[in-house]
């Protein structure tokens, strides 16, 4: 329907709508800005099923939706900043692998040297989205045990995208709780994160 919807304004001439009435223009108008929050939407539900660069573009939109001062550096194995305040920030290194990553990783080695960059207020947290065609709720933990066991050691987090995911969704009706949670994730000395 929605699709028939789009596929009937595109095909009219643009002067179309101003000789409609106004409550044409006004349905217009919703519609529109109803696309607009739906598409919005979408892009941060990406964090749940993508991978790569377009999982990277999603977790920087969530960030960005959670009212944080997010910055992405140029480069692919750069990670996202974000600022939690005058001088801690979330080094979010988003992880390419759509499996459960082992401790042979490449993903480790470009997370040793996150942590060797970070400046001594910032937080590295992996965020990974290991078997993206599964549900959340069905997926296997996102770093092998002994993979763990080194992030443990280094100070890095680990969090999965369906927990940012989850603040996500909070954030409108209790952004004072996302932001505890960020805090928590800030002050968290290694191992895996759950909101």
């Amino acid at each position: 329907m929605a699709e028939r919807a789009h596929h009937t304004f595109t095909e009219a001439p643009d002067w179309l709508v101003g000789e409609m009435p106004p409550g044409y223009q006004t349905r217009l108008a919703e519609i529109q800005r109803l696309s607009e929050d739906l598409h919005a939407m979408e892009a941060i539900g990406r964090v749940l099923w993508t991978s790569g660069a377009p999982l990277k573009e999603a977790v920087h939109a969530l960030a960005t939706a959670l009212k944080c001062d997010v910055s992405v550096a140029a480069g692919a194995d750069q990670p996202i900043t974000v600022k939690l305040d005058g001088s801690r920030s979330l080094l979010l290194y988003v992880s390419a692998s759509a499996t459960p990553i082992p401790k042979a990783s490449d993903e480790l080695t470009r997370v040793f040297q996150a942590v060797q960059l970070a400046g001594a207020h910032d937080r590295v947290v992996l965020v990974a989205n290991n078997d993206p065609a599964t549900p959340p709720t069905e997926r296997a933990d996102p770093v092998l045990p002994d993979a763990l066991t080194v992030l443990q050691r280094m100070g890095v987090n680990v969090t999965t995208t369906a927990t940012l995911f989850s603040l996500w969704k909070v954030s409108s009706e209790s952004p004072q709780r996302v932001r505890a949670a960020l805090d928590r994730l800030h002050a968290q000395d290694g191992g895996p994160f759950t909101a």
